[in-house]
């Protein structure tokens, strides 16, 4: 009798099968701690937000002095917050879209149509997050105006929120290509 550790084959290919299933594990796990990493920025970062303008109202109100660098990082923390909550709507199906044709048509069409909108959407994806790099590259040359920091800072949340709106796009729309007959509104969430 063969040992739980060595993967054995029979003509079903039992064992290319058990090895699928542990990479679809470990990558659901890897997206359940990301998924929980980016919550919990995107938390930090709308708290830091409101308490960065809270500092400044108090300054500017009470104490005659407008703080510059708290309205400056509370506009880079928007921008970061913006572009990783487009991510967190995707895994939550909570933008816009137009359906019904599809979801009427048979399943067939339905899978070529899923199929060609889960193109479409990792191409132009993959080109804005590609794409953004070339701002994260002028923004090591150009500063911010308050703190003197370069703007790679915030320019490096292009890349980083549409690198995780790629992933949670194609996590949320692969099973309307694979499985367009099941209510996919509630997948991985």
């Amino acid at each position: 009798m063969p040992s739980p550790e060595t993967p054995t084959t029979d003509r079903s290919g039992q064992a290319q099968s058990g090895a699928f299933q542990n990479v679809i594990r470990l990558g659901a796990g890897a997206l359940m701690v990301l998924r929980r990493v980016v919550d919990s920025v995107a938390l930090l970062l709308l708290a830091y937000m409101a308490g960065a303008i809270l500092i400044q109202i108090i300054g500017r109100y009470f104490f005659n002095y407008s703080i510059a660098w708290s309205e400056e990082t509370a506009t880079f923390a928007q921008v970061w917050l913006t572009l990783l909550g487009a991510g967190i709507a995707m895994r939550y199906n909570q933008h816009v879209g137009v359906d019904v044709l599809i979801r009427k048509a048979p399943l067939p069409v339905q899978r070529v149509c899923n199929a060609a909108g889960l193109a479409l959407g990792v191409w132009f994806l993959a080109v804005v997050v590609v794409g953004s790099f070339s701002m994260v590259a002028i923004g090591l040359i150009v500063k911010s105006p308050a703190l003197r920091i370069p703007m790679a800072w915030p320019y490096m949340a292009l890349p980083v929120g549409f690198g995780y709106f790629l992933i949670e796009f194609a996590v949320t729309f692969a099973p309307k290509v694979l499985r367009p007959e099941t209510d996919n509104s509630e997948v991985l969430a």
